[in-house]
C-alpha cells in the first residue's frame, strides 16, 4: 500500500550519544546541542532508563558494547537507594544527592527498569542483585494513588513475574492492578475512557500496564478495556494525515477540550510503540504493529513538522518538537526514548513476530455506478491494486453499461437493486452528475456497501450531512474524491507553512484557466441543477487544498460571469479569508483552448513566496529570506521531495537582521527553494487517483487508520462552495 503510514522503519541502534553522555558516574540529564550539560548533573530517571536500554541491548546483540555501561547504571541505581527502600533522583556533578527522597514517578520508572533486567539480566549476578533491590523497594508503592507510578510498578511486575513466581509481587500486582481498575470505573465515560481527567505525558503505559495485568490475572474486561483505551490514547494522536501528532507539555489535554499541540516530546511516541507492541502480542492482530510502526516513525520524520528528530552527524534526538522547529538539545531522556522504542521493536520481532496473524485479506469486491470517461480512467489507474477486485457497473444508460462492462471484463447489472444485492461487492464507486451522488451513495450505504463518491459529496449541506449520519448509523466508510490532496507535494507544503519558518502566511492567489474543448453547449456541466455550479462541482478541490494548508475558511465575497449571449455560467471568482489572517482569491474560468489550460497557486508569506503550478501540483517555487539555522530546518522538511533543489540567491553580511511587520529577525540570505515531481499530468493524475483508493482500502481494512481526506473535510470544502455559490447568485 502507499501512503506514509505504509512504510516500514528498521529499527537502527546507534549508541555514539549513549557513550557520549554517559561519565564514571552514570548518565547526564541534559545537553546543550549534543555536549553533557553537567550543570544539572545526573537522575535516577534516566539512569534506570539507561540501564533498561543496556539490559535489551545486551539480551538481543552478541557484540557485549553495553556490558560496562549496564553494570554502571545498575550501580546508580543501586547507591540511589535508601535504607528505608526508597530512591532518590537528582544527583549534582560532584555527586551529592540533591533531595532525601525521589517523587513516586522516578521510583516505579526505576523498579521497571529493575523488572526488565530481571528477567532478561546478562548474568546471574546481575539478576541476583536486580532482585535484591526490586524486592526492598517495591514495599513502598503499597500506598500509591496515582496513575502513573501505579501503572509503571504494575509493569515492572510483570517483568518481575515472568520468568517465576513470586509470593508477595503477585499479591502487590493484584492490589495495585485493583486500584487502577477502580480509577477507571471511577472516572472513565463513552466519550473519555480514562482513569483520569488530564493526558499528560507517557500516557500509553496507563492502558498497557492494565492490559498485561489484565492478561496475567484472566480479567477481560480489564485487557478489553485496556485496549479500548489505547485505540482512544492512538486517535487523539493521530494527524488527519495519518501521522503521530504528540499531545504537546505545553497544556497537555484536558477533559474540557483543550489540547496543546506544543511541546511534543519523545517519550510519547516511545510508549506508544511499547504498549501497540504489548496489544499486538495480546490479540494477535498485525494491525497494532502497523500502529507500532507509525508512533516509531515520528522520530522519523512521520510528525507535525515533517522533520526527522534524529541527528545523524552525532546519533542523538532532538530534544522535541517546537511550533517553529526542533529543539537543538539532545538530552538523555529523548535519545533514550528512540533508542527505547528501537530495541523494543527489535524484541518484538525475536520473541513474538510468529504468533501475529499477517495473512492477506480477501480483495475488496468493487462496482461502479456511472459508466462514464472519468470512471474509465479511475479503474485503469485500480487495476495494479491486488486488493481491489473490479466485478460490476450499473448506469441508468444501459447501452453505455454494456459497453464499459464489455470493454473491462465486467457483469453489467439492469438494475442498481442488482449491484447492491451481490454480495461479492464491498464497495461502490459513485462516479455519475454531483446531484445524483448523496441519494445514490444514501442507496449503497443502507445496502451495506462502503463507499467511494467523485467530488462534490452532494449539491447541498443538508444532503452531505445526512449522508454522514447514515454512513455512522450503519459503521459505513465513507470517501471523497478530492484528488487534488494526494499530490507528491502536499504533504511537504503543509509541514513547511505549519513549521512557522516563512513566517505568517499573508495572501494567496488561486487561478484556474481550464479547458471548455469538451463541454459542449448542452453539457449537464452548465446545468446547475446538475454540478451545482462551478464552485460546487469545480471549486471544491482547491477550497479543500487551501484549507488543508491554512485552517478553516469563510467566504467573503464571490462573483459569476456569464459567456456573452448564452445562459452559460463560464467564469467564478471569490474572495476567502482561511486561519487567523489570511486571505486567498480563487478565480475558475473555463474560456481556454485545450492548450492554454493551466492552473498556479501563490501564497505571500512574511519571509517569503510561494508558487505551485499545475491542478494537481506538479512544480514548486519557494523565494525567502532565512538564516543558516532556518535553512537547517527548511531542508529537512522539504527532503521528501521530488527533485529539489537548494539555491542561495543573495549572500547577506554577517548578524544583518531584516524587518517584518514591525519585527526584526537574523538573516544570512535570500534562498530559492524548487521541486518537480517526475511524472507528466496525466501520469500524476492516475497516481493520486490510486493512492486515493489504497487510502481507503486501508481505512475498510483498519479502522484505526486515518483517511488523508476526511467526509467531514468533504463536507467543509462543500460549505465554502454553497456560501460562494449563495453570494454570486445576485451577480449574474
Amino acid at each position: 500500500m502507499s501512503g506514509d503510514t505504509a512504510h516500514i522503519f528498521r529499527p537502527h541502534i546507534d549508541l555514539r550519544h549513549l557513550q557520549r553522555m554517559t561519565d564514571d558516574t552514570g548518565l547526564f540529564q541534559h545537553a546543550k546541542y549534543h555536549v553533557p550539560d553537567a550543570e544539572h548533573g545526573y537522575c535516577i530517571d534516566d539512569n534506570a532508563r539507561a540501564l533498561l536500554a543496556a539490559v535489551l541491548y545486551e539480551h538481543l546483540h552478541t557484540d557485549r558494547a553495553c556490558a560496562e555501561l549496564l553494570d554502571r547504571y545498575l550501580a546508580f541505581v543501586v547507591n540511589a537507594l535508601n535504607p528505608d527502600g526508597a530512591f532518590r533522583n537528582f544527583m549534582s556533578y560532584d555527586r551529592r544527592w540533591l533531595e532525601d527522597v525521589g517523587s513516586p514517578d522516578s521510583h516505579a520508572r526505576a523498579l521497571w527498569a529493575l523488572g526488565v533486567t530481571i528477567r532478561f539480566a546478562p548474568s546471574q549476578r546481575v539478576k541476583e542483585l536486580a532482585e535484591v533491590i526490586f524486592d526492598r523497594a517495591l514495599g513502598v508503592t503499597e500506598s500509591y494513588e496515582y496513575v502513573h507510578p501505579i501503572a509503571y510498578t504494575l509493569l515492572a511486575l510483570d517483568e518481575r513475574l515472568a520468568n517465576e513466581d513470586d509470593a508477595r509481587s503477585i499479591q502487590f500486582r493484584q492490589s495495585l492492578g485493583n486500584k487502577l481498575w477502580a480509577m477507571w470505573q471511577a472516572n472513565a465515560s463513552e466519550d473519555w475512557p480514562w482513569p483520569v481527567d488530564e493526558l499528560t505525558w507517557g500516557n500509553a503505559k496507563i492502558p498497557h500496564a492494565l492490559l498485561v495485568t489484565g492478561r496475567a490475572l484472566g480479567r477481560d474486561d480489564w485487557v478489553e478495556t485496556a485496549l479500548a483505551a489505547l485505540w482512544w490514547c492512538l486517535h487523539v494522536q493521530t494527524a488527519d494525515t495519518g501521522h503521530l501528532t504528540v499531545i504537546g507539555n505545553d497544556g497537555w489535554f484536558t477533559r474540557a477540550g483543550h489540547r496543546a499541540q506544543y511541546d511534543q516530546q519523545a517519550i510519547e511516541a516511545q510508549c506508544l510503540v511499547q504498549a501497540a507492541l504489548a496489544a499486538a502480542e495480546a490479540t494477535g492482530d498485525a494491525k497494532w504493529i502497523e500502529d507500532a510502526q507509525r508512533c516509531y516513525g515520528w522520530f522519523h520524520g512521520q510528525n507535525d513538522l515533517g522533520l526527522s528528530l534524529i541527528d545523524p552527524d552525532t546519533g542523538g534526538i532532538f530534544d522535541g518538537i517546537q511550533p517553529h522547529g526542533l529543539n537543538k538539545n539532545q538530552g538523555a531522556e529523548s535519545y533514550l526514548a528512540h533508542l527505547l522504542a528501537a530495541l523494543e521493536l527489535q524484541l518484538y520481532e525475536k520473541q513474538h513476530r510468529p504468533n501475529i496473524t499477517t495473512s492477506p485479506a480477501a480483495p475488496v469486491g468493487f462496482a461502479v455506478v456511472g459508466a462514464s470517461r472519468f470512471a474509465q480512467f479511475c479503474l485503469d489507474s485500480y487495476r495494479s491494486r491486488d486488493a481491489l477486485e473490479p466485478i460490476g457497473v450499473w448506469s441508468r444508460t444501459a447501452d453505455s453499461a454494456n459497453r464499459f462492462a464489455e470493454a473491462n471484463q465486467l457483469t453489467a447489472y439492469a438494475d442498481l437493486g442488482d449491484l447492491l444485492k451481490d454480495p461479492r461487492i464491498d464497495l461502490v464507486h459513485i462516479a455519475t452528475t454531483p446531484a445524483t451522488h448523496a441519494g445514490l451513495a444514501g442507496r449503497c450505504i443502507q445496502a451495506g456497501k462502503y463507499v467511494l463518491i467523485d467530488k462534490p459529496i452532494a449539491t447541498s449541506l443538508h444532503d452531505a450531512r445526512h449522508l454522514l449520519t447514515l454512513a455512522a448509523e450503519h459503521d459505513r466508510v465513507v470517501a471523497v474524491n478530492l484528488m487534488m490532496r494526494f499530490g507528491p507535494l502536499v504533504e511537504p507544503v503543509r509541514n513547511l507553512i505549519a513549521s512557522g519558518l516563512l513566517g505568517a502566511p499573508l495572501r494567496g492567489t488561486f487561478t484556474n484557466h481550464a479547458g471548455d474543448g469538451g463541454l459542449p453547449a448542452d453539457h449537464w456541466f452548465w446545468d446547475h441543477t446538475q454540478s451545482g455550479g462551478i464552485f460546487i462541482e469545480h471549486g471544491v478541490h482547491s477550497f479543500d487544498l487551501v484549507r488543508h494548508w491554512l485552517g478553516e475558511g469563510q467566504i467573503l465575497s464571490a462573483h459569476q460571469q456569464q459567456r456573452p449571449g448564452t445562459p452559460i455560467t463560464d467564469q467564478a471568482t471569490a474572495e476567502a479569508a482561511f486561519g487567523a489572517q489570511t486571505t486567498v482569491s480563487f478565480y475558475h474560468g473555463f474560456t481556454q483552448t485545450h492548450e492554454l489550460d493551466r492552473q498556479r497557486l501563490s501564497i505571500l508569506f512574511e519571509r517569503g513566496e510561494m508558487l505551485l503550478d499545475g491542478w494537481i501540483a506538479r512544480e514548486l517555487s519557494i523565494r525567502a529570506v532565512l538564516s543558516g539555522e532556518q535553512v537547517d530546518q527548511v531542508e529537512q522538511i522539504i527532503a521528501p521531495l521530488p527533485e529539489y533543489r537548494f539555491e542561495k540567491l543573495q549572500s547577506l553580511p554577517t548578524d544583518t537582521h531584516v524587518n517584518r511587520r514591525g519585527r526584526t529577525e537574523r538573516a544570512d540570505g535570500l534562498y530559492h527553494i524548487t521541486a518537480t515531481a517526475p511524472q507528466d499530468k496525466q501520469a500524476l493524475y492516475s497516481q493520486a487517483v490510486g493512492d486515493l483508493m489504497d487510502d481507503l482500502l486501508q481505512r475498510i481494512a483498519n479502522r484505526r487508520h486515518h483517511l488523508r481526506v476526511t467526509p467531514d473535510d468533504a463536507v467543509a470544502a462543500l460549505r465554502l462552495a454553497v456560501e460562494a455559490t449563495e453570494l454570486a447568485n445576485g451577480s449574474v
